[in-house]
C-alpha cells in the first residue's frame, strides 16, 4: 500500500503570529522616525536661532546698536549704512549687509512657516519670531505648550 505524503504548509496559527509580530516590528519603527522627524525639525530651530543671533551680533559690531524693531526685517536682509538707512543695492554709502538672505520660517510648532518678527515679550499668535532691540534677544514666538522632545519649551531655547 504505497504510503502518503503530508504536504508541507504553514498552519493559520504560525500565519497569524507571524502577521502580529510584523505588526509589533512596524509599529517601533514608525515611532522611531516619528521621533527622527521631530528632533530634526528642533535641531533646525536651534540653528535659525543661532545663526540670527550672531548676525544681529554682527550688525551690533558694525552699527553700534541692535537693529530696530521696525525696520527688523529690512535691516537684516538689505544693504544698509552707519545709521541703519537701507538699499536694496550695495553702493558706497551703503556698505554693510545683509546679514541674512530672508528671515527664516518657524520649522516647528505652533507658528510654523511663518517668518514675521514681533517685539513683544510674550507669545504672540500669527508671528514667527520675538525680538527685543533693547537687548538683541531673539526668541521663537512659541507657547510654552510648544515643548520638544525632552519636554523643554521651544520659546526657551
Amino acid at each position: 500500500m504505497p504510503m502518503r505524503r503530508r504536504q508541507q504548509a504553514f498552519t493559520l496559527v504560525e500565519i497569524l503570529i507571524v502577521v502580529i509580530i510584523l505588526g509589533i516590528l512596524a509599529t517601533i519603527v514608525i515611532g522611531v522616525f516619528a521621533n527622527a522627524s521631530s528632533d530634526t525639525s528642533s535641531k533646525a530651530l536651534k540653528d535659525d536661532l543661532r545663526t540670527m543671533r550672531s548676525q544681529i551680533q554682527f550688525y551690533v559690531a558694525q552699527h553700534g546698536s541692535t537693529p530696530p524693531a521696525a525696520t527688523f526685517a529690512d535691516q537684516m536682509t538689505l544693504f544698509s549704512d552707519a545709521a541703519g538707512n537701507t538699499s536694496a543695492t550695495r553702493d558706497s554709502a551703503h556698505p554693510y549687509g545683509p546679514y541674512v538672505l530672508d528671515v527664516p520660517r518657524m520649522p516647528i510648532g505652533t507658528e510654523k512657516g511663518k517668518s514675521t518678527v514681533t517685539t513683544g515679550t510674550t507669545y504672540v499668535p500669527g508671528y514667527a519670531w520675538r525680538y527685543d532691540p533693547t537687548t538683541g534677544k531673539f526668541v521663537a514666538n512659541l507657547p510654552d505648550t510648544d515643548v520638544d522632545g525632552d519636554g523643554v519649551a521651544m520659546n526657551q531655547y
